[in-house]
């Protein structure tokens, strides 16, 4: 269904990253017509889905009228499954590092808040030829809306005690003045956000839609559509929906949809929709994120994940 990813593949796109907020006004000027350009809403493209075969049909065809044997029956999720773990093992084999745009939409203490919009550097956890672990790192800016815009955020995993170093932008005028190291799951780091740091980014992405199918498939029955010709910002995609009609443990939504870029073989999009409050009623969005202008394997190295790269804004850090 996907092509297969090739790691030679250049960048498609790329992103301004650590823009200094100083300058003139012109130099300004330029900075958020760039951010403007970068961070408009996406847009999709999602064609009529086909829904899969109920599986009691799909099981009565599978059984032959002469077989001694009745057969498991599939089920609806089986797919799904597959395709995950086949992407979760190209990205490890295959990418080591990426930049992106991240669209973010939450859902935090039953109130939606506006598209965050964060350029991030995403460095893999891998172990090298030579033995070296290169392990999991990320920086993030923010972009968009003005009240987070030009907050920076650093986590390496097993540096600084787990600890993220943070700085906030032109809204916090006293804050940005001074560089922060918080636990990830601080009360000031979690404002605002479902989960923690440490679980951004499309390796984490992939492995908790394995986690969470085999847990849904576990429990029962559901229904789950494919469709190929899905679009975002022009970039054909696959889709996976899963819907479940009833509202009971272990499942956490109504609704998902995963999009999946047909050239490079990975998840750029996840949305999850809580079940109507009325019959006939819209499903509510609990979270959405969208990966945006990718880049892989551009060659990320420890000074970008270094709260001391000259091209960040982080203050006051300890000699």
């Amino acid at each position: 269904m996907h092509q297969r990813f090739r790691s030679s593949l250049k960048a498609v796109f790329s992103i301004a990253i650590g823009v200094s907020v100083l300058g003139t006004q012109a130099m300004a000027q330029n900075d958020s017509a760039a951010r403007n350009q970068e961070t408009q809403s996406p847009t999709f493209r999602v064609p009529k889905v086909a829904e899969l075969s109920n599986p009691e049909t799909t099981r009565k065809n599978d059984l032959s009228s002469t077989a001694v044997k009745p057969t498991t029956p599939r089920h609806p999720l089986d797919r799904a499954v597959s395709t995950a773990e086949e992407m979760l093992g190209r990205m490890r084999r295959e990418v080591f590092d990426y930049t992106a745009i991240l669209a973010k939409r939450q859902r935090v203490n039953g109130e939606i808040g506006p598209t965050t919009y964060m350029g991030a550097k995403i460095r893999c956890p891998r172990i090298k030829a030579s033995g070296e672990e290169t392990p999991f790192s990320i920086y993030m800016r923010f972009m968009k809306p003005n009240k987070v815009a030009g907050r920076e955020v650093i986590w390496v995993d097993g540096k600084d005690d787990g600890k993220a170093w943070v700085h906030e932008g032109a809204a916090a005028p006293l804050l940005r003045l001074k560089s922060l190291l918080l636990e990830p799951t601080s009360m000031l780091m979690m404002k605002g956000q479902r989960e923690p740091i440490y679980q951004a980014g499309l390796e984490n992405l992939i492995t908790q839609l394995i986690e969470k199918a085999e847990r849904d498939r576990a429990a029962g029955q559901c229904v789950v559509n494919y469709s190929d010709g899905a679009t975002i910002n022009k970039r054909s995609c696959s889709v996976i929906e899963l819907i479940h009609e009833d509202r009971r443990e272990p499942y956490e939504f109504h609704k998902a949809q995963v999009f999946i870029d047909d050239e490079l073989g990975l998840p750029i999009r996840f949305a999850a929709y809580d079940w109507p409050t009325s019959p006939g009623a819209k499903p509510e969005l609990i979270e959405e994120y969208t990966y945006l202008n990718i880049s892989v394997n551009v060659g990320l190295t420890d000074l970008d994940f270094d709260p001391r790269n000259p091209k960040y804004k982080f203050k006051g850090l300890p000699n």
